[in-house]
């Protein structure tokens, strides 16, 4: 491929705010890159900038199309969900102009960045009420999952989520159905951002740029790691969720493996009283952990993934 100066194409205000800027170098592969899907993951729109930022000075075959913030309002209000509908944009895709302000957002995401592109990248955390490991998720068993397994392995994270399908309205889900390689990164979370997990992000990303040809694989490549794979269909939303209004008390941290009956927590009234102690329903790992002691019955306690570490071989 041939490598040329990127040049920046002018910035395009997308529908809710989102600003898509374009990168294009010489003759190559289309890659796109989502951050801030949720408004309260700032590790995604800090790690584009950055990779913008990096870009601007490389030597690159083929675009880069990067939105920093996707969800612009939510991102304003620092909330997981939008303000104006308290949609979630990452239950929205592929969207609906015709159906709210969030599945809008979706909408023009879907139309303007994703379809096209021949990798997409979209970077999550855990948010200020969740704890995660730093992993690198995708589907296996849907769309080009053979690109989704070479892209999730070029990022590089200690972890690797193999998802035994997708459930709706994801940006992965819009790419597995229109044959396009796709991952997802999730993070620590909790309000703040730790260097290394951004450093993880960043050069994950240009490490999947290099593994597809768009950079030198001489200037981005990462050092091998083993990386677990687990299974498991990555749903959080079908998590664990509270049986009463109180104080959650995690008993573990994200990322341990568990048995079946291990504590994961204890949820407190708000009188002090005990009103529940939580446990995993089965083995596997605590992918997805409340942080926020305040719960509300009803509110997601923990996921597990189901180990399979044979399902990277």
């Amino acid at each position: 491929m041939e490598r040329t100066q990127p040049t920046f194409s002018a910035e395009r205000v997308l529908a809710g705010g989102a600003v898509l800027t374009t990168i294009r170098g010489g003759p190559g592969p289309t890659v796109a890159l989502l951050g801030g899907v949720h408004g309260d993951e700032d590790e995604g729109v800090l790690a584009v900038l950055r990779v913008l930022h990096h870009l601007a000075g490389a030597s690159l075959a083929g675009t880069v199309r990067a939105v920093p913030r996707a969800h612009v309002a939510a991102w304003a209000a620092g909330s997981r969900t939008g303000p104006l509908d308290d949609g979630n944009l990452a239950r929205c895709f592929p969207g609906d102009p015709k159906v709210g302000p969030t599945a809008e957002v979706a909408a023009s995401i879907t139309a303007s960045v994703i379809e096209g592109a021949d990798v997409l990248i979209d970077l999550h955390s855990a948010g200020q009420a969740y704890r995660m490991p730093l992993f690198c998720g995708f589907i296996r068993d849907a769309g080009d999952a053979d690109g989704s397994r070479r892209a999730a392995a070029a990022f590089g994270a200690p972890l690797i989520w193999a998802h035994s399908g997708a459930p709706p309205g994801r940006s992965l889900s819009v790419a597995a159905e229109l044959g396009i390689p796709a991952i997802y990164a999730e993070c620590g979370g909790g309000g703040g951002i730790r260097g290394d997990h951004l450093e993880a992000y960043t050069r994950g990303v240009l490490a999947v740029l290099a593994e597809f040809g768009l950079l030198p694989a001489t200037e981005t490549a990462q050092p091998a790691s083993a990386s677990w794979v687990y299974d498991g269909g990555g749903d959080l939303d079908a998590g664990v969720i509270a049986a009463h209004d109180g104080f959650f008390v995690s008993s573990v941290d994200a990322g341990d493996r568990v048995a079946p009956g291990t504590e994961i927590g204890r949820l407190h009234g708000y009188d002090g009283a005990l009103l529940e102690t939580v446990t995993a329903p089965s083995a596997g790992m605590v992918m997805f952990l409340r942080r926020r002691a305040r719960t509300r019955a009803g509110e997601v306690l923990f996921s597990l993934a189901g180990l399979d570490e044979g399902a990277g071989t």
